[in-house]
């Protein structure tokens, strides 16, 4: 399963931390993996470019079956909010179509 987290403080989300397999397809063939790694990396891309985040202050890590990011308060924005609610919207669609693969967590601290 993939899980997906999602954090938000004072009005703005700032914080992604995906982690997991969806494993609901071989390897190579994994539709719903492949919706969400390609719905992540459009996040971390369009916060710094369309954002305008600089790339060290987005805190961004990949691994296998891992992905991070965290924007530095002096950046959060009302087009970084945007950016992030798209990328919920995106996630909750692929969630409410395969829940058994994928799981949204949004917090707020």
């Amino acid at each position: 399963m993939i899980k997906v987290d999602v954090t938000k403080t004072n009005g703005y989300y700032y914080k992604l931390r995906l982690s997991g397999h969806a494993n609901s397809d071989e390897y190579g063939k994994d539709l719903v993996c492949s919706a969400v790694s390609t719905l992540a990396q459009t996040v971390a891309n369009a916060i710094e470019q369309i954002g305008k985040v600089p790339e060290k202050s987005l805190g961004l890590k990949v691994n296998n079956g891992h992905l991070s990011l965290s924007i530095e308060q002096a950046y959060r924005s009302e087009t970084t909010n945007i950016i992030f609610e798209t990328f919920i919207v995106g996630i909750e669609g692929i969630e409410g179509t395969y829940p058994e693969y994928v799981k949204l967590r949004i917090e707020e601290v």
